[in-house]
């Protein structure tokens, strides 16, 4: 299913940067072109990172809760662990938005630094 969906996201996303990156090379008015598809690019990616995340998330709750439900005594060592998970998830979602602005801001694609 995972894979599924991250191929799924990998179909939306090549195209756009695609064109993005063919855009960087051509005329000024191309050029709007090319920043409007990576801003597409890039909040299509931050939101696919945190929905990714927020469903990690909820899975997470929901099976330490379901835990704590079935044995009340485990509880204080089932929320230690499900507090690093849920520490490591949201570090990936952190990555994701490290990786857009990097994109965004280093004018990556135009060799040039920023805007």
């Amino acid at each position: 299913m995972r894979g599924k969906a991250l191929a799924a996201i990998a179909t939306l996303l090549t195209p756009l940067l695609t064109f993005a990156a063919e855009g960087a090379s051509a005329a000024s008015s191309d050029r709007a072109l090319f920043y409007g598809l990576l801003a597409l690019a890039s909040g299509l990616a931050i939101g696919l990172a945190g929905l990714g995340a927020g469903i990690g998330m909820g899975n997470a709750v929901r099976g330490t809760q379901e835990g704590i439900a079935r044995n009340p005594n485990a509880g204080g060592r089932l929320q230690t662990v499900m507090f690093i998970g849920l520490a490591f998830i949201e570090t990936i979602a952190l990555y994701a938005l490290f990786v857009v602005i990097v994109f965004v801001f280093t004018g990556q694609f135009t060799g040039k630094a920023g805007f």
